[in-house]
């Protein structure tokens, strides 16, 4: 039993919430993409451990950090910490008037669960082409061999992004479902 309560604590994530840009040198990225709209700017990363979304609109900027490191990379800027424990749902309005939501889903799997989710997981990614990155794990990892996946939606005024955060060692898959919205006049 003590060994289960110990592979769950290696995979949890921690939401962190910004309300400044976050500098590249503080991560190990993986991949990135640019979201380039009308009313906002967004730098998606997928980060050994998680993920990073800065989303910047005229008005301010918000940046969502998802990551296994228990402290904050910085605390300037911060304005939340949030473990995604089990099931949670958050919803807030940031800087500028952004408004914010995000569901967290975190599940142990059996070991044949976790491979046919796994599987599937890296089978949907390589179908939509969505932004993958496979964990090596090793002793220079912060974590775990994994897999971690970003299915991102660009809307004119708002962006949705869906991760899927698979850690092999716990047979845990992290889901968070997060919306960043420009305000409306």
């Amino acid at each position: 039993m003590g060994n289960r309560t110990k592979q769950r604590r290696a995979g949890a994530l921690t939401l962190l919430l910004y309300q400044r840009p976050l500098h590249p040198e503080l991560f190990k990225i993986l991949a990135a993409e640019k979201v380039n709209r009308r009313t906002y700017d967004a730098d998606v990363w997928l980060i050994e451990g998680g993920h990073v979304v800065s989303f910047t609109t005229a008005e301010g900027m918000l940046a969502e950090v998802i990551t296994t490191g228990p402290e904050p990379a910085t605390d300037r800027g911060l304005i939340q910490s949030i473990s995604c424990r089990g099931e949670k749902y958050h919803e807030m309005t940031g800087p500028g008037g952004i408004k914010y939501m995000i569901s967290t889903q975190e599940e142990q799997l059996s070991p044949n669960l976790y491979e046919a989710t796994r599987q599937e997981i890296a089978a949907y990614a390589a179908k939509r082409e969505l932004l993958t990155a496979e964990i090596p794990g090793g002793p220079d990892s912060q974590t775990g061999p994994g897999l971690s996946v970003l299915d991102i939606e660009r809307c004119s005024h708002e962006l949705r992004v869906q991760s899927f955060h698979l850690f092999d060692d716990s047979q845990m898959v992290i889901k968070t479902q997060a919306i960043m919205e420009v305000p409306r006049a």
